[in-house]
């Protein structure tokens, strides 16, 4: 007995063009949702800067250097630190001159960087509490890592700060 095939009906089972064309439509589709999710994830999750204005702050990076050795010639130094006040959280700091004096100043800021969400960043002003102790109220501060970046403006002469100091602190 002869086997006879015909060619109108493939065997059932047989894959197609269509078929291959589904499945690498599929295929790169799925891909392509997943790459989109990820991008979203990373996007959502780091801006993209972690220095405002970071080709500014490049262009500006001799002065920096300048000024941070500046600030090491004259022996000026910062001690910061936060505390639990009545009201919440207080940052606290304390600037002084190469001879323990106070080192006066004109205006004092501290910055609270978070390391994983900059909207919980916070910009203060830092009011005089006496020999060469600055303080500023924070209320709830998020537990965790924080950076506290002090800077003050020693001569009003010139633009800018002068005196830059930087403390990580462990907040519970």
């Amino acid at each position: 007995m002869a086997a006879s095939m015909t060619l109108d009906r493939p065997p059932k089972g047989q894959m197609k063009g269509w078929h291959a064309l589904l499945w690498f439509l599929g295929f790169f589709g799925f891909m392509f949702v997943v790459n989109g999710i990820f991008l979203w994830a990373a996007i959502s999750s780091f801006p993209g800067e972690d220095v405002e204005k970071s080709y500014l702050a490049g262009v500006d990076y001799n002065h920096e250097l300048a000024r941070r050795a500046a600030q090491q010639d004259a022996g000026w130094t910062g001690e910061i630190g936060i505390t639990q006040g009545a009201a919440g959280k207080e940052v606290h700091a304390r600037l002084l001159k190469a001879d323990g004096s106070a080192l006066p100043v004109f205006a004092t800021t501290a910055l609270l960087r978070h390391p994983t969400d900059r909207a919980l960043d916070r910009v203060v002003d830092l009011s005089p509490a006496g020999g060469g102790e600055y303080r500023a109220e924070m209320g709830d501060l998020t537990p965790g890592l924080w950076t506290v970046v002090v800077t003050a403006d020693v001569d009003p002469q010139t633009e800018g700060t002068e005196f830059e100091a930087r403390r990580e602190i462990m907040v519970p």
